[in-house]
């Protein structure tokens, strides 16, 4: 170890590092600097202000005094190891601020080098990722996987904040309206871009220039692009929900529809158009006989020209959809000569798959109706990517059970059903004892390991009606909706038991994790949807203060400290 007459200060090694200093002023990024024995000789303001010391009683060792008593020894040796060898070092730890809070941090440690160019150190930049260790971690992954998939489908993909401004676009949305990605960024969408007739739909859309509550999950627009082109697109929306459960973000999928709607407007100009397009067009006389068909048509259908004349469009039906489905079809149609949506409808060949299917009535010079048109296209990647992004929004990643909001979703539709049925629903909250002590001592990827082995275990135990959820961490619930008695919630509270108190094989390793369990009833516990969970989660408390490995359900008392796992 050098003395402090050959070890440079920290000073020199500002001066020495060019722009060093800018790095040490951001407030999300918490900076310091070790010596060559491990020693901080300089911290950032950001550090001091987020951890609320002097920047004195950092230096040295003292940094060191506040890291969690647990996790000291991990930290002692990473740090050694990392003198040692002269190498870079990755540590997550807890650090306790001067108001007596632990946060986790993560410290990367990047090698300096003295004057001589010899080892002097490490630059150890930390970030707080307390919220990644308290079980959010599955909404970002999430969330990162929603953008990767925006990315890369040939579909317009946009994600807009309360306000309706962009905070993602995918190439999609850039070529349609002529844009750089950057340009699009914080651009309120439909406040600078929608057209000037269509901009009546705004006040639907953000009344009062905040996301609607009724925002639809289908409409049409249409937009103008940076070279004046009018784009016309439509739209299918979904809400993107933060862990609490309130809507954060509207994802958008849209289709340019501009080349279908003015095949529709050309649609009666002539077999050239018709057969040119490279949209399925098929035409039927009043009787649903069909006459002709295009090209596209065959292609898409895999029924040959001769194959479809004479036939009723029903050849195509894939038996997905009722009498009630198509009556109603028919009723719009008939009434305002329009229909439009999206169809599910089989090949020649069995292939059963999703289209747009758009239905016009063709009239004669005195507006008589002589004939219906068809225009459809596959839509089969459209509904994959909704079914992937519903999936990442209403789904744990880890488990693939249904996640927190999905679990409100289903419990509000279920004391609604009880409300007006009768009867009672139970809610189970579980949590899993000392998973934490399992995941410290094996690792994270063991601990994921048990979590999915628990999950399938807890399914076994329940109904096809039944739903169980992972609200985050080593936290799950069940809803049990149409109970006859408060037994049937205990019965099924104690199947969990018997099952989850048996050993996890992982990788070789027999490892136990049993679980403490609260039970609330409706309506006896509560009316509200938030406060039946809030009481389950403080029965569950009271079942790990009376011991752990069992069941409470829940009994309007003086609240409990809940216990560390």
């Amino acid at each position: 170890m050098k003395n402090e007459a050959t070890k440079p200060s920290c000073s020199d090694f500002l001066e020495a590092q060019g722009d060093f200093h800018y790095l040490a002023y951001p407030a999300h990024l918490l900076v310091a600097t070790l010596d060559a024995s491990g020693s901080c000789d300089f911290v950032s303001p950001s550090w001091v202000d987020f951890t609320g010391r002097e920047s004195v009683q950092e230096m040295g060792v003292g940094w060191r005094d506040r890291v969690h008593p647990q996790d000291q020894a991990a930290l002692e040796r990473g740090l050694q190891s990392a003198c040692q060898t002269g190498d870079s070092f990755r540590l997550l730890f807890r650090y306790q601020r001067e108001d007596g809070v632990f946060r986790w941090f993560v410290g990367q440690g990047m090698p300096r080098q003295t004057s001589a160019h010899g080892f002097g150190g490490h630059i150890c930049l930390c970030f707080d990722v307390t919220t990644y260790q308290d079980g959010e971690v599955e909404e970002e992954r999430s969330a990162t996987q929603l953008i990767a998939l925006l990315r890369q489908t040939r579909l317009i993909g946009v994600v807009l904040d309360e306000q309706g401004r962009i905070q993602f676009s995918n190439g999609g949305l850039c070529r349609l309206l002529q844009c750089n990605a950057v340009d699009l960024i914080d651009c309120n969408l439909f406040e600078k871009h929608l057209y000037a007739e269509d901009r009546p739909l705004l006040p639907h859309l953000y009344p009062k220039g905040v996301l609607s509550t009724d925002f639809p999950a289908e409409f049409e627009t249409r937009l103008v692009a940076a070279n004046g082109d009018i784009r016309r697109v439509s739209w299918h929306a979904m809400a993107l929900r933060e862990f609490s459960g309130r809507v954060k973000n509207r994802v958008l999928i849209g289709d340019d529809i501009t080349e279908l709607r003015k095949d529709e407007a050309q649609f009666a100009l002539g077999a050239k158009i018709f057969e040119a397009t490279n949209h399925a067009m098929l035409i039927t006389n009043l009787q649903g006989t069909i006459i002709t068909v295009n090209g596209a048509f065959c292609q898409l259908t895999g029924y040959a020209r001769d194959e479809a004349l004479g036939n009723n469009p029903r050849i195509l039906q894939s038996g997905r959809h009722d009498g009630a489905f198509y009556q109603q079809l028919w009723s719009t149609l008939l009434e305002s000569g329009h229909w439009a949506g999206d169809i599910w409808d089989r090949r020649k060949d069995g292939t059963i798959y999703p289209k747009y299917l758009s239905i016009s009535t063709i009239k004669d010079e005195k507006g008589k109706v002589t004939h219906f048109g068809g225009i459809f296209y596959d839509i089969s990647e459209r509904k994959s990517v909704e079914e992937r992004l519903d999936r990442l929004a209403h789904y744990d990643a880890l488990t693939g059970l249904p996640n927190r909001c999905l679990l409100l979703d289903r419990l509000e539709l279920a004391i609604a059903q009880t409300a007006r049925q009768g009867g009672k629903l139970a809610l189970l909250f579980l949590d899993l004892d000392h998973f934490k002590q399992v995941n410290d001592a094996l690792g994270h990827a063991m601990g994921d390991a048990l979590l999915k082995q628990a999950a399938q275990r807890m399914k076994s135990c329940v109904r096809v009606v039944d739903t169980v959820a992972r609200m985050g961490g080593d936290e799950f619930v069940v809803l049990l909706p149409r109970i006859l008695d408060i037994s049937d919630a205990t019965g099924v509270a104690q199947k969990l038991l018997d099952t989850l108190i048996l050993h996890y094989d992982l990788e070789g390793q027999s490892v136990a994790s049993t679980p403490s369990i609260g039970i609330s009833i409706y309506p006896d516990d509560s009316s509200d949807a938030e406060m039946i969970i809030k009481h389950a989660d403080k029965a569950m408390y009271q079942a790990k203060q009376a011991g752990r490995s069992g069941f409470r359900l829940f009994q309007k008392s003086p609240g409990l400290a809940a216990p560390q796992d």
